[in-house]
């Protein structure tokens, strides 16, 4: 469900904001989306935010990506946008740095510096260029994990308090 002041919903939707907002407090689920439409790369990714404590879901192309952030609460997303055709999942990356709170690790392509720019410009928490099996994915997600519960204990499971900054971080 997009991040909104909860005046502009709907009664209904103040009422699926709060139960929510239940359920993540009492279950202790933080969720996880990841995107990509390479079934290795998805694979390796989710494996990794699953080993760094999230719950996780996959989505591999824009649209069902995109359905699911409509959908449901999620507290960081991974976007993989390496070997993909420009633009396709550009519109994922927007929804998900609008939505306030939601921690957005963009996997990008080594040397894209429009990639980049265009990234950080929009808000990512993180930029990750020629993430392979070999990066430390799991550490950078439990760090995320960590960073997810301080928000959800200091808004009262709101996410609205970050202010997410793109850092580059080398691959070795």
């Amino acid at each position: 469900m997009p991040d909104r002041d909860v005046k502009t919903l709907s009664p209904r939707g103040q009422i699926q904001l709060k139960f929510a907002k239940r359920a993540l407090k009492s279950a202790g689920a933080f969720q996880c989306l990841i995107v990509s439409a390479d079934p290795h790369r998805r694979e390796m990714l989710e494996r990794a935010a699953s080993e760094g404590g999230w719950k996780t879901s996959a989505c591999a192309d824009a649209s069902t990506a995109m359905t699911y952030l409509s959908r449901s609460l999620v507290q960081m997303a991974l976007v993989d946008l390496e070997n993909q055709q420009p633009h396709v999942f550009h519109p994922v990356v927007e929804q998900t740095t609008s939505q306030s709170g939601l921690l957005l690790i963009v996997c990008g392509n080594e040397g894209a510096i429009e990639e980049e720019v265009w990234v950080r410009q929009l808000g990512a928490w993180l930029y990750l260029p020629g993430v392979t099996e070999s990066s430390n994915l799991r550490l950078l997600c439990s760090e995320a994990r960590h960073i997810a519960e301080r928000l959800a204990k200091s808004n009262g499971s709101d996410r609205g308090a970050i202010v997410p900054v793109a850092k580059r971080i080398s691959h070795p």
